[in-house]
């Protein structure tokens, strides 16, 4: 993993436990949407997952009522556990028990009661085709954004179908004479 990947993701992550103590859940979102911006210019597969990871978060977050759930202790505590896990793996730059402890970031949705683990597992697909969106959008291709993050072109297409992103009416900015002039300049 590149440097500059690692050192963000541990800002990241940090950053999302101080917002989990203090239930900042505007603040996960834009940590969310940073992560994201670094994912659609690196492509890289580890800021991505951090993404959707963080965005379901956000999500799970708000709803406050889900607190209440007898189950909620104990997946606060290993979500805690699991963000320290992978902090400390990436200060060490060991980049297979980071991928390890993300991994069960998302496990610890299994443990929960039945309701908040159904919720949560919706949230969380919905996060990576939320987060397929915005990549694409991006400027990433649908094939490889759906790749990146496991969904189908389908489900993506069909998401951004009903966001309008697809619709999106690009003006030109030169005529078409300059056009063909310009791309003549780039062989000669």
């Amino acid at each position: 993993m590149e440097k500059r990947v690692r050192e963000n993701l541990l800002w990241i992550l940090k950053e999302v436990k101080k917002a989990i103590k203090d239930l900042d859940i505007i603040k996960l979102r834009d940590l969310s949407n940073h992560t994201l911006h670094d994912a659609s210019i690196l492509q890289e597969e580890n800021s991505i997952q951090i993404a959707v990871i963080v965005y379901s978060l956000s999500k799970i977050f708000e709803r406050k009522n889900y607190q209440a759930y007898k189950s909620w202790q104990y997946f606060y505590k290993n979500l805690v556990q699991y963000l320290d896990n992978a902090m400390r793996s990436l200060e060490i730059d060991n980049e297979k028990d980071y991928k390890k402890a993300s991994k069960s970031l998302i496990q610890t949705i299994d443990k929960l009661d039945y309701k908040l683990r159904g919720y949560m597992i919706k949230v969380i697909e919905k996060a990576k085709v939320h987060k397929a969106s915005r990549l694409h959008e991006h400027g990433i291709s649908v094939g490889r954004t759906a790749e990146i993050l496991g969904v189908s072109q389908y489900e993506l297409m069909s998401y951004l179908g009903g966001t309008g992103i697809a619709d999106i009416n690009l003006s030109i900015s030169m005529d078409i004479k300059t056009r063909i002039e310009f791309a003549r300049s780039l062989f000669e």
